[in-house]
């Protein structure tokens, strides 16, 4: 339910404002002294207040109680080549999978800060806390998996340097705010440049930044063989394996992903098909950590139109009264 409440949001500033109401309240006192012409002089002194009013200028404030999150999503997605595998609902990309997932979060979970950190052969916080939901949108609209050309391997340890970045800033920040880690990723690591497909997961680091959260798997342990990306739309044609000249398999690291979802304290899931992430992420009972979720925001309108008339009033009610005086004068020049 609103509240209305008065206030002045002083469009000019106080040592402008006294001063000013001080030299009109002396003016309208000696001009009332020498003339004795109280009506005249009330007159002027209402129209000197509503000056002063106008750079007061008041208006009301309207409290509204607004259901709020305190949650924050940290969307961590992986970018790799490995995405692509055609593993996911049958013969989907892996990428393709995660992405539904992310728009089902959005969608059942409104009102929340969002966060993206993409990770590749780099990690980037590629969209900072935001409670933009279409910003995100936009993002799983046009983001793609990294070239296969400049592909350097893929890491599951490759984004916690990052994450733990963005999680330390906003504890700081919001302590009493809930932060919720949700990892979209095959969980493998490949032999390339500085990863190696015996790569241990490590997120200890982060542990006590993060309150819940899931770790979505995609794939399957047989595998699949995964389509080349030039940045864009995916080509027909196949990741080869260097070795054997045939189109290279990617499995499903589930020991990994477990790996993590432990250290974290969260849940690993395995998602294979359509449906159901939203409601296992509306789940978190971030309300019960960190109070109701109510949030008290003020609006403040200001009130210068009645004042305006008034002067408007004034001003006439003056210049009616001294036009017979102004045309006396006419006359007797």
């Amino acid at each position: 339910m609103a509240v209305p409440d008065m206030t002045f949001l002083n469009s000019w500033l106080l040592w402008v404002t006294i001063p000013l109401a001080l030299a009109l309240i002396t003016i309208c006192v000696l001009g009332w002294r020498r003339s004795k012409d109280t009506a005249t002089w009330i007159r002027r002194g209402l129209m000197g207040a509503c000056v002063v009013l106008l750079g007061l200028t008041p208006a009301t404030t309207i409290y509204t109680q607004e259901q709020a999150s305190n949650a924050e999503y940290y969307f961590v997605f992986d970018l790799t080549g490995s995405m692509g595998a055609e593993d996911w609902n049958g013969h989907s990309q892996r990428i393709e999978g995660a992405k539904e997932d992310m728009r089902d979060i959005i969608e059942k979970n409104p009102g929340a800060r969002y966060s993206i950190i993409g990770f590749s052969s780099t990690a980037a916080e590629q969209l900072p806390l935001t409670t933009d939901s279409r910003a995100v949108l936009s993002w799983l609209d046009t983001v793609h998996r990294e070239s296969t050309l400049y592909s350097q391997g893929s890491s599951i340890n490759r984004p916690v340097e990052t994450l733990e970045k963005a999680l330390a800033s906003s504890a700081e920040r919001n302590p009493q705010n809930v932060r919720v880690v949700l990892l979209f990723t095959d969980g493998e690591s490949t032999n390339h440049v500085d990863s190696s497909s015996e790569d241990r997961a490590d997120y200890t680091a982060i542990a006590d930044y993060v309150d819940d959260g899931y770790v979505f798997g995609y794939g399957t342990t047989e595998g699949a063989p995964m389509l080349r990306s030039y940045g864009g739309e995916d080509e027909n044609e196949y990741i080869n394996d260097p070795a054997t000249g045939q189109p290279g398999i990617s499995k499903l690291n589930e020991e990994a992903l477990t790996d993590v979802a432990d250290q974290l304290g969260i849940d690993y899931v395995h998602r294979t098909e359509p449906g159901g992430a939203g409601e296992l992420v509306r789940d978190v009972p971030f309300e019960m950590l960190a109070g109701d979720g109510r949030e008290e925001r003020g609006v403040h309108n200001p009130i210068l139109w009645p004042i305006g008339l008034a002067l408007i009033a004034l001003v006439g009610w003056e210049l009616w009264h001294l036009t017979p005086r102004l045309a006396a004068l006419g006359r007797q020049t």
